[in-house]
């Protein structure tokens, strides 16, 4: 489900900027790892879509980084072909 979807999403990208901040501080500080989660684009295909719309004008360029701190190819590349397939065509009113 999209909800499903979503909290995977964040469950995801929490464990990664927390591994990122981890790294960096050697220690985790819980309001950094939140801090970064709200600056990330991160969510269900709609949602992420929405982010995008909301916080960037449609000139912008985005740097997206579907490998930080994940190491599985294949998730990799699912996540860069469900941004290209299902949040683009939302963000370009497809």
């Amino acid at each position: 489900t999209s909800e499903q979807q979503s909290d995977a999403a964040a469950t995801e990208a929490r464990r990664c900027l927390g591994a990122y901040w981890s790294a960096l501080e050697g220690t985790i500080d819980k309001r950094k790892i939140d801090n970064a989660a709200k600056n990330a684009l991160i969510g269900n295909p709609k949602e992420v879509a929405s982010q995008i719309k909301e916080r960037f004008h449609p000139n912008d360029r985005l740097m997206l980084w579907f490998d930080f701190f994940n190491h599985n190819s294949q998730m990799v590349i699912d996540s860069m072909t469900d941004f290209m397939e299902k949040v683009v065509p939302i963000v370009e009113g497809a």
